[in-house]
């Protein structure tokens, strides 16, 4: 389980098939890599991974095919940058909100504009099923990153992007066209399911 909130960003040194699945190979900084182990859980643009191995700041990874085909890792380019976050500890901070690292569902970034110095706004489109899910000041996580929406049209959502929060994550790069991994708010999920029954 996560917080939402990247602690460092990775590259995307080497991603190949192998029978099916994905063996992913990551580098980072030496103070992320310093307190993780074989066996922990990441967050890789917000879908949890299990680390294989550690050799210098090197992260090895592997994805099974039913990770790749929900989420963006089936897109992933070798020196993409990608957002990384170790998993919570009990007594940590939950400074973002609860992220499971199961992504939902991919978005369409469809606009990328910049109002103004301070912020950056982004909106996202989602297969029409999972509109119902789009609640206004809700918490989603995008690439991993928890954020608030601050507005909803259908199965589109659009988000402000403060400088914090750019410097900290890949989205330095988005652009329109681009793909993102979603995971929606687990409440909001629940939520909807007890009402629904």
């Amino acid at each position: 389980m996560f917080t939402g909130l990247i602690e460092e960003k990775g590259i995307m040194e080497d991603i190949k098939r192998v029978s099916g699945d994905y063996a992913i190979i990551i580098s980072t900084g030496k103070d992320f890599i310093n307190d993780i182990k074989n066996g922990d859980s990441i967050s890789v643009d917000g879908v949890c991974l299990t680390v294989e191995k550690i050799e210098g700041l090197f992260i090895t990874f592997y994805a099974l095919f039913e990770s790749a085909q929900r989420s963006i890792i089936k897109y992933y380019k070798n020196r993409d940058v990608v957002n990384l976050e170790r998993s919570l500890k009990f007594g940590d901070r939950i400074g973002g909100h609860l992220v499971y690292g199961h992504v939902d569902t991919v978005g369409d970034v469809k606009r990328v504009t910049k109002p103004n110095k301070n912020k950056m706004e982004i909106m996202i489109e989602l297969v029409s099923r999972y509109g119902k899910f789009l609640v206004e000041n809700d918490s989603i996580a995008v690439n991993g990153v928890s954020l608030t929406i601050k507005s909803v049209f259908d199965n589109i959502f659009v988000l402000d992007i403060i400088p914090e929060t750019l410097s900290r994550t890949n989205f330095t790069g988005i652009k329109a066209g681009d793909k993102v991994n979603i995971e929606i708010n687990q409440i909001t999920k629940n939520t909807y399911q007890f009402l629904k029954e």
